[in-house]
């Protein structure tokens, strides 16, 4: 049915009921029976003027029911935008739902395994920082052990560079190592032997570094230098140097 035809059916009901329910009070406010009113005695102008305020009225309302429905007819996705945006927040909502299920669901299956793996990952971070920061502190002192060799040592230009070459080349090596002991990608079932075997290489390196210095000096010297280290990069390979140039003394 058009709009027009629905809303003036309920206007036309109203006025209806209006002049009902004004017969019905005419007659209780006079119990006596209403005179026929002729044609002379009879005033319409107050019923008309009743009607044409009630029409007036609903043309009102046909105006803004028009109104509306034009409205509705220009832009259908307007009436509907709320509820376009409920079904997105549900659906994102639903979403959320089903993805927070899926990690849990995995990290009860993994937990076991993610735990040994941040334990080993710690293990790891703690080795290789630790020898990292042991071969890193050593090293940044070197230049200043140059300075203590050249001051205190008497050694021929040759035989110094040759002691600098064995050093930096030495820390260098293990460097690369304490680095790889974090950054290293080792198979999970192996990654543990790997790490040790890399601090092995770490102390066998300082081991051969000592080897070497002893083919360039002399036993007295390599005493001298040991004393030196220990006090100026690190006592306990400062004390293996001098151990080395006592062995040598000992030899002799």
């Amino acid at each position: 049915m058009p709009v027009s035809s629905s809303s003036l059916f309920p206007a036309l009901s109203l006025l209806s009921i209006l002049l009902a329910g004004s017969a019905i009070y005419l007659t209780q406010q006079q119990p006596e029976a209403i005179p026929v009113q002729t044609r002379d005695s009879f005033d319409p102008s107050g019923l008309e003027q009743s009607i044409t305020a009630l029409r007036q009225e609903v043309k009102g309302l046909q105006s803004k029911l028009d109104s509306m429905g034009k409205i509705a007819s220009e832009n259908p996705d307007a009436m509907t935008e709320p509820e376009k945006e409920q079904q997105r927040v549900q659906f994102r909502a639903r979403e959320t739902e089903r993805i927070t299920a899926a990690v849990e669901s995995a990290m009860e299956t993994r937990g076991v395994e993610l735990a040994q793996i941040a334990q080993r990952r710690a293990k790891r971070d703690e080795v290789g920082g630790r020898m990292t920061k042991w071969i890193g502190t050593a090293r940044s002192k070197l230049p200043k052990l140059y300075d203590q060799i050249t001051d205190k040592m008497e050694l021929d230009p040759e035989t110094e560079m040759e002691v600098e070459e064995i050093l930096e080349t030495s820390f260098e090596i293990m460097t690369i190592l304490s680095n790889e002991i974090l950054t290293g990608d080792f198979p999970a079932e192996e990654e543990t032997e790997m790490i040790a075997e890399i601090q092995g290489e770490i102390r066998q390196e300082v081991g051969t570094m000592i080897g070497e210095l002893d083919e360039v000096l002399n036993p007295a010297q390599m005493v001298q230098l040991g004393q030196i280290y220990a006090e100026e990069v690190d006592p306990r390979v400062g004390q293996g140097i001098v151990n080395n140039g006592n062995d040598g003394d000992d030899g002799e």
